[in-house]
């Protein structure tokens, strides 16, 4: 009567399995936190640092296919372009040559510049060119007889000859229309380059070439947008006459 139940002492861990097991569960939950951040992480990267299509490379290759394509099949007698990175040339020594200290174009040249230059200009207007096409350099070059001022301005004549032979009065059966005239006025530059970049032999320096420069991705509407913010009252010179050399 007197005897008192016996109560069985409980073992040593079972007061402490529920901490290891919440604990357990942590490191579980740490290291799925960790699994799932290290997968966004790689994602982010790879999605950062994966090489982009280069639409404009593809863009501007295809448009110097077309143009090579173009020489070949319409004036195999020309030098096909030269592709660079950003732009690419087309070589006129092969018959607009000039005759040592003179910036004068012969009468087949002046033929072969007035067909040829309408077909380029009706190639940049296709898909692959008109979208980052931004003008062309007219770049007039000289052998290395005469000083460098000397040169200079002759290589200035011949680029700016090149363009006064696409003028209505230039001595020719082939003529340009008013809309590809217009097109020359507001795409076409002119620069000399004296004897730099030159070539042997000495005809191959008397020689002009065209420098067809195209946009970098965007750059075309960021510059309209600044010109639209400097030159809110832009004279408008689309009715300005070719004029004459």
């Amino acid at each position: 009567m007197f005897n008192r139940a016996y109560k069985r002492p409980k073992p040593k861990d079972e007061a402490e399995k529920p901490f290891w097991i919440s604990y357990s569960d942590l490191m579980t939950a740490c290291m799925t936190l960790f699994l799932v951040v290290m997968a966004v992480t790689i994602v982010f990267l790879e999605d950062k640092y994966k090489p982009k299509p280069d639409y404009r490379g593809e863009a501007i290759q295809s448009c110097f296919k077309e143009l090579k394509e173009d020489a070949k099949a319409k004036f195999p007698e020309a030098k096909f372009p030269e592709a660079f990175e950003d732009s690419f040339r087309i070589n006129l020594g092969s018959i607009v040559n000039f005759k040592t200290n003179d910036y004068q174009i012969s009468p087949e040249g002046i033929y072969f510049l007035r067909s040829y230059i309408p077909s380029v200009l009706h190639r940049l207007k296709s898909e692959s060119c008109k979208k980052y096409f931004r003008r062309v350099v007219v770049e007039g070059y000289t052998d290395t007889d005469g000083d460098y001022l000397k040169n200079l301005e002759l290589s200035l004549d011949r680029s700016r000859q090149v363009v006064c032979s696409l003028s209505p009065t230039a001595q020719s059966n082939v003529s340009l229309s008013k809309e590809e005239q217009n097109e020359v006025r507001d795409l076409f530059l002119v620069g000399g380059f004296s004897f730099n970049s030159y070539k042997e032999p000495k005809s191959e320096s008397r020689r002009v070439e065209l420098k067809l420069e195209f946009w970098q991705e965007n750059e075309k509407n960021k510059e309209e947008e600044r010109n639209k913010k400097e030159n809110t009252n832009r004279i408008d010179l689309s009715n300005k006459a070719f004029g004459n050399c």
